[in-house]
């Protein structure tokens, strides 16, 4: 599935995307591990219930972001980004435990063409990550570079 091109965004609609993930704690310290972040607050159950703030391991907040962030590509951006500009106002308002299962959405909230390439627009969107509870767990405010409509430099499969 194509993501949207540029002239496809409408500021102010919020998809709600449908994939979920339930994050196990394997899946939790291979992240921190990998991501050479292998505090005890993310690998170590015994460590974590002495010592962290939960009393219990957390996901790493980097790794939630990312599952937030991927969940909207096939619906929205797959193939029609030509480049991340920035990412801001991040945050991890709750924490965020193996065992729980993240979903998220995505709001289009500004939208501008390029003022140098006229191939291209800039989108910004709020990226919302919630938990099974309903609970805010990760939010940020990303642009990207889109594709407009006609550009060309989409691949024609």
């Amino acid at each position: 599935m194509a993501g949207l091109v540029f002239e496809e965004f409408v500021v102010g609609k919020t998809y709600r995307h449908e994939g979920s993930k339930t994050v196990t704690l394997a899946d939790a310290i291979q992240y921190a591990c990998m991501s050479m972040d292998p505090d005890p607050t993310y690998v170590d159950e015994e460590w974590a219930k002495k010592h962290a703030r939960y009393g219990r391991v957390e996901v790493h907040p980097i790794y939630v972001l990312g599952l937030v962030q991927a969940m909207q590509v096939t619906e929205l951006t797959l193939g029609t980004t030509i480049g991340n500009i920035s990412q801001s106002d991040i945050t991890f308002p709750n924490p965020f435990f193996p065992g729980d299962t993240i979903r998220a959405q995505t709001t289009v909230t500004g939208k501008r063409e390029s003022k140098t390439r006229s191939d291209r627009g800039i989108v910004e969107f709020i990226h919302e990550g919630f938990n099974q509870r309903d609970e805010l767990v990760a939010r940020c405010v990303r642009k990207g570079m889109m594709v407009r409509r006609g550009a060309g430099i989409l691949s024609s499969s």
